[in-house]
């Protein structure tokens, strides 16, 4: 069945591509390298927003690896100005965590920055929760504010820190079948060293119901 498309074209330098379902339409926003994209690259678009198609995301990946050069540069420290940085909490307190983590890990290395993000806006029961993310063109951590509650014990936390910190590291890469990923053997190994690793992931096991209703 068809159905109405409505595309916007930005000049973002982090995120290629959204889409959303809006009454009956889809509105997709992409960058505008895609306005010369070869009719492969705008089928792989549409079988990607239709159904998630693992190989179409693949195709969309590679060609914007192929034309990254038209991806504006903005320095690290442009982009960390735009954001609001709050790594204080009412009972955690990010930036002393980060610091002891880069201390004790990492000979102090890390050079980004931490701080809790925004409390995304979710209709009815969550049913999923982001806890961190690491943003490799502004260099900034964020973490989950649900995080910040005294029922959450510090080595939790840290281990997310500690796991985001470790992104700074390890960048994607290219596998088998020119999926991306994120998380490679070498980066999986390293965050077995985190003191909590375990006692960490059981927590989150016996806990999640905790987070997600925050």
């Amino acid at each position: 069945m068809r159905a109405h498309v409505i595309v916007e074209l930005h000049d973002n330098t982090h995120t290629m591509l959204t889409y959303q379902r809006d009454r009956g339409a889809w509105r997709l926003r992409l960058h505008h390298m895609f306005v010369a994209a070869p009719e492969i690259v705008i089928g792989a678009l549409a079988r990607y927003v239709r159904t998630g198609d693992s190989g179409a995301s693949a195709e969309i990946d590679r060609y914007i690896e192929r034309n990254k050069i038209f991806i504006r540069r903005v320095p690290p420290s442009e982009l960390r100005r735009r954001l609001r940085i709050e790594p204080v909490g009412d009972h955690h307190d990010l930036r002393e965590i980060f610091e002891d983590l880069n201390r004790r890990y990492f000979r102090r290395r890390i050079t980004a920055t931490i701080t809790y993000g925004p409390a995304p806006r979710v209709r009815g029961p969550r049913k999923s929760i982001k806890m961190g993310s690491y943003s490799a063109d502004s260099k900034v951590i964020r973490i989950h504010p649900a995080l910040d509650q005294p029922r959450v014990p510090r080595y939790f936390i840290e281990w997310i820190v500690f796991h985001e910190m470790l992104h700074h590291i390890y960048r994607a890469r290219r596998v088998s079948g020119g999926r991306r990923c994120v998380h490679t053997p070498e980066f999986l190994e390293h965050e077995r060293r985190f003191y909590a690793f375990e006692r960490a992931q059981r927590w989150e096991d016996d806990n999640l119901d905790l987070l997600l209703r925050s």
